[in-house]
């Protein structure tokens, strides 16, 4: 097994049982039994950390996703949220600048900036289409939240579905 995924799945026994703010560097190295530098050449600290766990898997769908199968992703994404969600719990209710929330915001606006300005050749983002990013990856992020804190009462089909329809059809015609 690759050394920076026992470090995750070591990072998500953690969490089961532990707030985020009460894991340290010395709980995850003893969890996954290697060393602070072996840690450290894979991640900053715990932040790029618990954020990692999400964008892994993430980008290995993204890398595989096929025109016209974004919302099939999305639901792979919300069951992923939905089998980790003790840990995805946790991690929302990390607060500041380097919390979860800013980190996924970041993420999926990233994502569908890129994927935006690919097919359409722009170099930047108008005024329009980067309002309408804004607006809809702030609202996702909170849904996504709100879901977990609800004990996700909306199947992950449904809520795939009631997502990729209120993306911006700016963007949603390119996924």
């Amino acid at each position: 097994m690759n050394t920076k995924k026992l470090i995750v799945e070591g990072m998500f026994r953690l969490m089961k049982n532990k707030p985020f703010e009460k894991i340290t560097i010395q709980m995850v190295i003893n969890e996954c039994d290697v060393s602070r530098s072996t840690f450290y050449r894979h991640y900053s600290d715990k932040y790029d950390l618990m954020n990692w766990c999400y964008q892994s898997y993430v980008d290995t769908l993204i890398k595989n996703v096929r025109k016209g199968d974004w919302e099939h992703q999305l639901c792979l994404i919300f069951q992923f949220f939905s089998d980790h969600h003790q840990y995805f719990e946790k991690a929302f209710k990390v607060q500041g600048k380097n919390s979860f929330e800013s980190f996924l915001y970041e993420y999926s606006y990233a994502f569908y900036r890129e994927t935006y300005l690919k097919n359409t050749g722009d170099e930047e983002l108008n005024t329009e289409a980067r309002i309408a990013l804004e607006f809809n990856c702030m609202g996702a992020v909170y849904v996504v939240r709100q879901w977990l804190d609800s004990g996700r009462s909306v199947s992950v089909t449904e809520l795939a579905k009631i997502i990729f329809q209120l993306i911006p059809e700016m963007y949603r015609k390119y996924l």
